[in-house]
């Protein structure tokens, strides 16, 4: 006969195998939505929307040499020509969160309809691009920032917010060409 010896599991608190008298983990478990597969969405937030605002108001020229260094850094050309379009970049770098979902449906291509995704891709990586620049430039003048926060402190004082309403500022090259015909 075989002497037995009894086999005690002692469980950690809180671990799944602890808990497996309540159902509440399994549901936890079961309600998680599986990873998707492929790149996860790069998601920026950009805190500095308001003070670009303020510099792009004023004509400040490092904003276009920042929207130029991010089209031509983050996207490149193409036989010559331009992937995507500075003014589109420079619409980009003044919301507060740089992401494909949020520049799709903001933009229409030469014919009136909404941009590719791969587009709106080529569009986020120059705004983060410029972003960054944009950024480095004004941690090297804070006069320069501190200004500008000084004006945009100023402006929301008289407006409740501010009026740069993407949708409405975006027209096609087919809108131009016909009010120019006119």
């Amino acid at each position: 006969m075989q002497s037995a010896t009894p086999f005690v599991l002692h469980l950690a608190p809180g671990t799944a195998a602890a808990n497996q008298d309540f159902d509440n983990t399994q549901d936890t478990l079961r309600d998680k939505p599986k990873a998707k597969r492929g790149p996860k969405p790069k998601v920026r937030p950009n805190p500095q929307a308001h003070l670009i605002r303020m510099a792009m108001a004023s004509g400040l020229s490092f904003i276009d040499d920042a929207v130029m260094a991010g089209v031509y850094i983050g996207v490149s050309s193409s036989n010559g020509k331009l992937n995507v379009r500075p003014r589109h970049v420079r619409k980009v770098i003044c919301l507060d969160t740089i992401s494909t979902a949020e520049i799709l449906p903001r933009f229409l291509n030469n014919h009136c309809e909404p941009i590719t995704e791969r587009t709106a891709q080529y569009l986020a990586a120059a705004a983060r691009i410029a972003i960054g620049s944009i950024e480095r430039h004004l941690n090297k003048h804070p006069l320069l920032k501190r200004r500008l926060q000084a004006k945009w402190d100023q402006h929301q004082h008289y407006v409740d917010d501010w009026d740069f309403e993407l949708d409405f500022a975006m027209h096609s090259d087919g809108d131009w060409h016909n009010w120019d015909a006119a």
